[in-house]
């Protein structure tokens, strides 16, 4: 299974290809990927990749957003 880990690593597309993201659209599409990754993994091939990405989404939906700063006290 390691083979398919190579394969399907993080990739971008070539600039023109597609409209440019933001560094946060980036970073969340790699977030989705990574976990998409793991699930299917974990699942020894039993999740579709579909199934796994929308796993990954729906738990990257019920996670509270991270903003980077923490919030000062009233």
């Amino acid at each position: 299974m390691t083979d398919n880990l190579d394969r399907w690593g993080p990739t971008r597309r070539p600039k023109g290809k597609a409209r440019s993201l933001t560094s946060e659209q980036l970073q969340l599409a790699d977030e989705l990927q990574l976990r998409a990754l793991a699930l299917r993994t974990a699942s020894d091939g039993e999740l579709s990749i579909t199934e796994a990405v929308h796993l990954a989404a729906v738990q990257l939906g019920l996670e509270a957003p991270q903003t980077g700063a923490e919030e000062a006290p009233d």
